[in-house]
């Protein structure tokens, strides 16, 4: 099993990743609300060579979400594949940053109905 991370400030996009995760029988994702590095610094005094960057950062109010999912390893390029299709290549800038993460163990998933 594994416990796939995404980032994304494309926040209009969730629900049709969601929709379409569904469908492919994936369940169990936590949407969250986040906030990235650079909006953190934005708020940071004490950085003077940011200043710049931390008044253009201010300016702008994107919101971020992080997706969380614990999903069978054979269902890892499933979610990559529809993840891809919803937002696009993630190469491109600000699109999200999508990971997995080996999970040793899994308490409290339901696999009963599966």
């Amino acid at each position: 099993m594994q416990l796939l991370i995404f980032f994304t400030k494309k926040d209009d996009l969730i629900d049709e990743l969601m929709k379409r995760l569904a469908i492919a029988g994936i369940k169990g994702g936590t949407v969250l609300e986040s906030t990235g590095m650079a909006k953190s610094l934005a708020n940071v005094d004490g950085m003077p060579m940011f200043d710049i960057f931390k008044e253009i950062v201010k300016t702008q109010n994107e919101s971020s979400k992080t997706i969380l999912f614990g999903v069978d390893d054979d269902k890892v390029n499933t979610v990559r594949q529809i993840v891809s299709e919803v937002f696009g290549d993630l190469d491109m800038p600000n699109t999200g940053v999508l990971m997995g993460i080996p999970l040793s163990f899994a308490d409290g998933v339901n696999k009963k109905g599966n």
